[in-house]
């Protein structure tokens, strides 16, 4: 890894034996200046609140960073220095070594055949700051694999915006951005529509919109197929070389949805754990509910050439682990807290098929 700090094997086995308490208190600062990094300007007690910390402990630690320039303290509250953000990115990497983020890698790649498992230190539902890494190191991933003419499809979804916002400006004036599915939700800054402008703007691309909701009936969507833009995106449905998607619990998305209580019911009777661009799966990646919206199908799905999964968080764990099992060589972009629950399901479960 030429972007991981330089550490060798027998140095942190030798510090872990005999100064274990360093990596708890690299640990502890990382989430302090990651935290303040996330929700600038925040005030102590506010921290100590977020990070379940005493508002003494807090104090000193502010105190530290402050001695070392990695925060200043203002009026509206801490914030993080230039200084501070690029100690935050190298304690990212030292956390990667410490907690041998690089062999979970290869687990989880092995037993999920897998293209490739990029894991982020800490835990994206504790710490927004660690949402921010995956979305940077699945915008670095893009950028590595893209080609002139690319389509580059996306689904809505806060992890999605997240690639998309970490995405560095680039110019791919041949390739096309479209979304994956129509829109959904409340929250309109993570719609697919709305990340794919963002992603699109970014890479100075082509970008196509479908302005239709994700639920419309059927019989209004076969009568608006011949639209021409709605055509265009369509069409491109087809073709997608890079796809980056979110996803989530079954019992969650299904809430979200607004799906019927008996329709939620049967789906989880029949063991539905998973939901991505609109399909419901097992733990199998089997197929329990098929999508009834518009957006890109499962045989789709299995032949695009770059599969890229973003999501972190404990409770997503089952969700993963049924998704990549749909089918081989996907990319996964998650935190250190799903790798390490998915690997403990993982010794209880069979191994993917």
């Amino acid at each position: 890894m030429s972007n991981q700090l330089k550490i060798s094997k027998e140095v942190i086995e030798l510090q872990q034996l005999v100064a274990p308490e360093v990596n708890r208190l690299i640990e502890m600062r990382y989430n302090i200046l990651s935290t303040i990094s996330s929700e600038q300007p925040i005030g102590r007690r506010n921290l100590a609140f977020v990070l379940d910390m005493s508002e003494r402990q807090v104090r000193n630690e502010i105190d530290f960073f402050q001695t070392q320039k990695l925060v200043s303290v203002e009026r509206q509250g801490v914030v993080i220095t230039d200084a501070g953000k690029d100690a935050l990115i190298q304690l990212k990497s030292l956390l990667y070594t410490y907690n041998g983020l690089e062999q979970l890698e290869k687990e989880l790649m092995d037993r999920l055949h897998l293209k490739r498992v990029i894991i982020c230190p800490g835990d994206m539902d504790m710490n927004y700051e660690v949402l921010r890494f995956m979305g940077r190191s699945g915008a670095k991933y893009v950028l590595s694999v893209m080609k002139y003419k690319d389509t580059l499809a996306l689904t809505g979804g806060s992890c999605t915006a997240a690639v998309a916002d970490e995405m560095r400006e680039a110019f791919y004036p041949d390739v096309y951005v479209i979304p994956a599915r129509g829109g959904i939700g409340k929250s309109h800054s993570t719609q697919a529509n709305n990340v794919v402008a963002e992603m699109g703007l970014k890479l100075h691309s082509n970008y196509e919109l479908l302005h239709l909701p994700d639920n419309i009936d059927q019989r209004l969507l076969e009568a608006l197929k011949d639209y021409p833009e709605i055509k265009r995106v369509f069409n491109k449905m087809d073709n997608i070389d890079i796809f980056i998607f979110g996803l989530g619990r079954a019992d969650v998305l299904a809430d979200w949805r607004n799906m019927a209580t008996a329709d939620k019911r049967k789906i989880l009777e029949q063991g539905a754990v998973a939901e991505a661009f609109g399909h419901y799966f097992d733990i199998n990646g089997e197929v329990i509910s098929p999508s009834s919206t518009i957006g890109i199908g499962i045989e789709n799905f299995k032949q695009i050439p770059h599969v890229i999964a973003v999501a972190g968080g404990v409770t997503k764990a089952d969700s993963i682990i049924a998704v990549s099992r749909i089918r081989e060589n996907i990319v996964l972009i998650t935190d250190e807290s799903a790798a390490r629950e998915i690997l403990k399901k993982l010794q209880t479960t069979p191994d993917a098929k």
